[in-house]
């Protein structure tokens, strides 16, 4: 198959006829020029009278670059999420490019001294009998302490390979951070921050077998497995592990389901809070568990009721007893916490309540006051403020809810004059992340760009300013998201630290059960469970855009009525009718969602059987974060 293309047969002339395998590199005739193509599977069978094909040029290297289980891995990708095997494999194998490979071959006495290369370091590429697939294991643990005893242990293994896949770039530095020196040295780290020449050189140790241990995010569940042994998912509930923005729009826990078991390898699923769908099959059993003991996470936080202030007529972004805490603390950072930039959330008018809106998305629009502009956080639209409202042309303009700028501006009010901390700011408007270098106490107000790079340990007070924005939007898991970053932030925090939490709702069960967390998984089980979500049937969205909005809507309600046709009689599928996405238009185009809820018993070949009745222009999210946003 050539790289980025389709399969295509090709013959193999007499002098490579036994010498062809599966997974090897070759070279092959394409139009007008040669191409990097791999053997995916060799059909005896069929007569070069009855098919028509061009012969392979030449073998490149002997010995195979992909594993049998590793192209069936990639095949089931292909299917489920709707990409191409040459597309997969062509961004897998980058580095192999033809003056690489040469300058390689030479290194090592041409592509013998290669193979003999290999032959001294490798156990990975003999053949091995599969063993039958474990269930993944599902362990909990309190501190990172828990989390290295447990890691160590299975890194004792000396036989094969252990992939620890970890959901973005700074977990890999956390993870290394946890190993002795003498295991350090068995290890590769593999992110997106190498040249094609330094992930050549470490995709060449894997594929030896001289790294016993890879440290990686998603794009590392590709690399050319040959003996692996086991799989360390690390943080398995960070929404980070999936892939929403490019295909294949894959969430790391499944690929490595998948991977595991084509490769016959064990998986272990590590959180301090497991996501609701885990914590769900290893209460049934369909994992297996260690530990799901989920009461006692160390750091007990202080709920603030902000509805109280408000009576008590402070309109301030600090509560009175926030601030006397602020006043307090004289060394350590305090961390403050947004989950919006800019200085107000919306600009409306209190006089006929219409809302600035982006003529784009049709979201509010953002106020920032230092450039004095209604921004649109989606699509970079923006406009110039105004006092007079756009509707009733009244004056009485108000803004709501609160940024990371309005907060910095606040906090720098009301430092003492002699005060020395630095205020630094980090969102995606200001990230000098520099400034949060240095031994010297900070004040930090952020985003969710900031909770990766700031140092915890040296953190005395965490506030959650506004915890109540993501609790009125409509997407199933955004209140999971809600509660993943609080009880993050418990787990990291420092036993010295206070955690604040600032709600206009604290009665809401996603506060209430950081003192109880069973309660939690109880209520979004029940309320998944009513709406046929996840953990109850697995989600496929189906989804397009079009220029123009009218007919955007009119293709996906004619794919919606075929779909619900050819399933009419199927109990394990339902598909719903065509839904508007938030915001409607994004990248200058219209989109439209058709949500399939399918039995997980037949997912699978319900996937594959939808994707081949839906048009090629259509983009499919197996098991989406998200219903209604395209983000």
């Amino acid at each position: 198959m050539p790289l980025s293309l389709p399969f295509l047969d090709y013959s193999a002339p007499a002098e490579l006829k036994n010498k062809i395998k599966i997974g090897q590199l070759v070279k092959i005739p394409f139009r007008d020029k040669e191409e990097f193509g791999v053997v995916c599977a060799i059909n005896q069978s069929i007569s070069k009278k009855t098919v028509k094909t061009k012969p392979i040029k030449e073998i490149v290297f002997p010995k195979p670059l992909l594993s049998k289980p590793q192209l069936d891995f990639i095949n089931e990708i292909s299917e489920l999420y709707h990409v191409s095997a040459g597309f997969l494999l062509k961004g897998n194998l980058l580095p192999l490019q033809k003056r690489k490979l040469s300058r390689q071959s030479h290194r090592h006495g041409g592509v013998g001294g290669i193979i003999d290369f290999v032959a001294k370091h490798k156990t990975s590429i003999k053949s091995r009998k599969k063993t039958p697939t474990t269930k993944p294991t599902v362990f909990i643990y309190k501190n990172n302490q828990e989390k290295e005893n447990f890691i160590l242990k299975i890194l004792e293994a000396k036989d094969g390979q252990t992939f620890i896949l970890v959901p973005e770039l700074a977990s890999v530095s956390k993870i290394e951070n946890l190993l002795p020196k003498n295991i350090l040295k068995q290890t590769v780290a593999i992110t997106s921050e190498l040249s094609d020449k330094e992930l050549f050189a470490k995709w060449l140790d894997i594929w030896s077998g001289e790294k016993k241990i890879i440290i990686g995010t998603r794009r590392a569940l590709f690399l050319p497995w040959q003996n692996l042994k086991n799989i360390i998912l690390d943080d398995e509930a960070n929404p980070n592990h999936k892939s929403w923005d490019m295909a294949p729009r894959l969430h790391a826990r499944d690929g490595a389901i998948f991977l595991a078991k084509h490769h016959s390898a064990k998986l272990f699923l590590l959180a301090h809070t497991p996501a609701v769908e885990t914590y769900f099959f290893a209460q049934k059993k369909v994992y297996a568990d260690k530990n799901l003991n989920l009461k006692s996470l160390n750091k007990h936080p202080e709920i603030i009721d902000m509805r109280a202030e408000r009576r008590g007529k402070n309109y301030s972004l600090l509560s009175v007893d926030l601030l006397k805490k602020f006043q307090t603390v004289k060394d350590g950072d305090i961390f403050f916490f947004l989950n919006r930039r800019g200085t107000a959330g919306y600009v409306g008018c209190r006089d006929c309540g219409h809302v600035s809106k982006c003529p784009n998305c049709y979201l509010s629009l953002n106020f920032h006051q230092s450039y004095n502009l209604l921004t649109c956080h989606y699509c970079k639209y923006s406009e110039a403020m105004s006092q007079i409202c756009q509707k009733c042309r009244g004056i009485n303009m108000a803004m709501y809810g609160a940024g990371t700028q309005l907060a910095e501006e606040l906090i720098k009010k009301i430092l003492p004059p002699n005060d020395q901390r630095a205020v630094i700011r980090i969102d995606s408007d200001e990230n000098d992340l520099k400034k949060l270098n240095g031994e010297n106490p900070k004040i930090i107000i952020g985003t969710q760009l900031a909770w990766s790079r700031i140092n915890w340990q040296k953190i005395k007070l965490f506030a959650f300013l506004d915890a109540d924005a993501p609790l009125f939007i409509p997407e199933y898991k955004i209140i999971e998201n809600l509660w993943q970053q609080l009880r993050d932030a418990q787990f990291n925090l420092p036993d010295t630290a206070e955690l604040v939490i600032q709600t206009g709702h604290p009665e809401h069960l996603v506060f209430q059960s950081l003192f109880n967390p069973e309660n939690f998984y109880a209520q979004q089980l029940a309320e998944r469970q009513m709406l046929g979500y996840p953990p109850f049937r697995f989600l496929l969205k189906l989804f397009h855009g079009q220029i123009n909005s009218i007919a955007a809507k009119k293709e996906a309600e004619i794919l919606a009525k075929k779909l619900q046709i050819l399933t009419k009689n199927d109990k394990n599928i339902t598909i719903s009718d065509p839904l508007e996405t938030s915001p409607q238009r994004h990248a200058g185009q219209y989109w439209q969602v058709i949500l399939a809820k399918i039995k997980y018993a037949t997912y699978k070949q319900s996937i594959r059987f939808l994707l081949a009745n839906a048009p090629e222009n259509w983009k499919a999210d197996p098991n989406p974060n998200s219903i209604l946003t395209l983000s």
